[in-house]
């Protein structure tokens, strides 16, 4: 049965019926779940189930990254709504008519700050270091508002780390792994970030090349 604080404005919780109700950012939430439902597996549906299933699992292994990278939103939308609308119609490719990640295509984060410029990559026996243009963020951020890297590798795990842009015109951050291999890395991603955590901008992709 459904639990309300009162029948019309309190807060609700549990099910009755093929109703599932509950409460979400100070709003009362009523799902309705369909009594015979039907499963069409048309090519569009099979495709965007597809599409969303592969979304679920990049957001499972970057969620740490995302979280901090869509903070321009509405209270009652949360990282991972963002994630998912940003991504969902222009993040794939099809190969053999099977939707696909474009790593190049994909946000893990989105903002209205200026993109990050990347002016070097390079990997070796320490990890992966990045190069930054500091100036060309100027007016918009400062010396103490963040900057923010990460790499997803073949194995699952998640390389993250975050520094103060810093004063210098070129900057470095460094994703450290000892004797980590081109091949390992799935995708690399910068983006920044206010010192107060309200802005981001978009995420930049980063080709890692030995």
């Amino acid at each position: 049965m459904s639990v309300a604080q009162n029948p019309l404005t309190g807060p609700m919780k549990n099910s009755m019926g093929n109703f599932t109700t509950y409460t979400l950012h100070g709003m009362n939430i009523i799902r309705s779940k369909a009594f015979k439902p039907k499963d069409p597996k048309s090519e569009k549906q099979l495709n965007m189930r597809a599409r969303m299933s592969r979304i679920a699992e990049l957001y499972r292994k970057c969620s740490p990254v995302i979280s901090l990278g869509f903070p321009e939103r509405k209270e009652y939308q949360s990282p991972q709504n963002l994630f998912v609308s940003s991504n969902f119609n222009t993040a794939f490719v099809e190969v053999d008519q099977k939707p696909v990640i474009s790593y190049p295509l994909m946000l893990i984060a989105k903002g209205s700050l200026p993109p990050v410029t990347i002016t070097d990559a390079t990997i070796d026996s320490e990890g992966v270091t990045l190069r930054y243009d500091s100036q060309s963020l100027a007016p918009d951020l400062n010396a103490d508002d963040e900057i923010m890297a990460c790499a997803l590798l073949d194995t699952g795990s998640l390389l993250k780390t975050r520094q103060f842009i810093g004063y210098e015109a070129i900057g470095t951050i460094q994703l450290k792994y000892q004797n980590l291999q081109a091949e390992e890395v799935v995708c690399c991603y910068v983006f920044v970030r206010s010192g107060n955590g309200d802005k981001a901008s978009d995420s930049v992709w980063v080709p890692i090349i030995q």
